[in-house]
């Protein structure tokens, strides 16, 4: 079997900004992720988890690229909140700075001394996306990211890298190898969420989606491998939809809902 990749429509380079700003959203200042990691406009994190919680490399080119200019104050602020993660100390981290709520008046909770716009996000994604694409490139290998080029597939690939390298995993990597879409759709929807963050499956299920389960025009083999692993796995997902918040009732709807996706595509 092989994955037959299904273009975007228009410009790949504004349909990946697009998802990604749906997906992650735009906040105009820097507030704290859950793991209290000072981030910026879609997602943009100001530390990096490694030894020391040192800065993003390349930061003051990239605020440079978009007019910022770190003040002594915020120097010293994220001296203050690298030190805390470093400590381990998450919740001393986002009491310096302040989580994003959304619909809040942006400089109400601005522990910075500047904010964004849109415009100014896109450049930082911009500048950070190189970043993701190479670790697709050295997961999937650079053959397949050539063929997958300007797809809805390596778009839904890359919101996942780009939420975390590490969910670029061996299964999935393993099944995009092979040419099995359906473990791939399965990785992602499935296999991408460890704590079952109701939220997070929002997106997971987006991006499952938008990567599809099936190729367009499927075959009698492809069809079956998807009947299998739906079969195989049923219980499986029933649980996994049930820690994500789903009752009984919605649980058999989705699951339904998806064997019924074999019925409905058309054979090549």
């Amino acid at each position: 079997m092989a994955i037959v990749p299904r273009p975007v429509e228009g410009s790949y380079d504004s349909a990946l900004f697009d998802f990604i700003l749906g997906s992650e959203g735009f906040v105009p200042r820097v507030y704290s992720d859950h793991r209290g990691i000072p981030t910026l406009g879609l997602g943009y994190a100001l530390l990096v988890d490694a030894a020391g919680w040192p800065r993003r490399e390349g930061l003051r080119d990239d605020f440079a690229a978009i007019g910022v200019t770190l003040s002594d104050q915020d120097e010293t602020l994220l001296n203050s909140v690298s030190r805390a993660l470093v400590l381990g100390r998450t919740g001393e981290a986002i009491n310096l700075v302040a989580p994003w709520r959304p619909g809040e008046a942006p400089a109400v909770r601005n522990a910075f001394s500047f904010l964004i716009h849109k415009e100014q996000a896109r450049v930082l994604f911009q500048r950070v996306r190189p970043d993701f694409e190479a670790v697709l490139a050295k997961n999937l290998g650079s053959v397949l990211i050539e063929r997958l080029a300007g797809s809805q597939e390596l778009m839904a690939l890359f919101s996942l890298a780009y939420n975390s390298p590490a969910l670029i995993g061996p299964g999935l990597t393993a099944a995009m190898k092979a040419g099995e879409r359906q473990k791939v759709w399965y990785e992602i929807r499935f296999g991408s969420n460890r704590k079952r963050h109701p939220g997070l499956q929002n997106r997971r299920d987006h991006e499952a989606e938008v990567f599809g389960c099936l190729n367009e025009q499927p075959d009698a083999d492809e069809q079956l491998a998807f009947k299998t692993l739906m079969a195989s796995r049923r219980e499986e997902m029933s649980r996994y939809l049930a820690q994500v918040g789903l009752d009984g009732g919605q649980i058999d709807t989705a699951l339904t809902e998806l064997e019924d996706i074999v019925g409905q595509t058309r054979l090549a």
